[in-house]
């Protein structure tokens, strides 16, 4: 297997990153910037759940992808795949909801998370580690 490096798994996360921004721009997932204004005295709980909503939203949907395509968009743009990381295989269901949780931790950790995979021999990050898989590069001139 062939480990996608740090530098080509980070250009992926920017990728999922533009899409997830459109949707959070795009779809109305709060109260208008009036309603707030009218009711100052929740502004800042709003603004938390909001934030909350807006950063689970697309990780979860981007989890569902992972059970669906074994990839995320950015990925799948960069010939990523995620597989097992003991047989190669296709993740499980089991493993992309595991690799779903441990996401949303590597993003509470202010991204720490994701900065195993420069101290990891399979290049694995937190949540590799913690759904067992790895992400590999199936690009042109990639042998498996």
């Amino acid at each position: 297997m062939h480990f996608a490096s740090y530098s080509r798994r980070a250009s992926a996360l920017a990728i999922d990153s533009i899409w997830w921004t459109v949707i959070a721009l795009f779809i109305p997932l709060g109260p208008s910037m009036d309603e707030l204004l009218m009711a100052p005295e929740s502004f800042a709980s709003t603004i938390l759940l909001w934030l909350a909503i807006g950063q689970c939203i697309p990780i979860l949907v981007t989890g569902v992808l992972w059970a669906v395509w074994g990839t995320s968009p950015g990925k799948r743009a960069l010939h990523l795949r995620i597989v097992d990381a003991d047989t190669g295989e296709p993740m499980t269901t089991r493993q992309a909801g595991l690799r779903t949780l441990g996401y949303l931790l590597s993003f509470a950790t202010c991204g720490a998370g994701f900065l195993w995979v420069l101290f990891n021999q399979r290049k694995q990050a937190l949540h590799d580690r913690i759904a067992n898989t790895v992400v590999i590069d199936d690009g042109p001139g990639k042998k498996l």
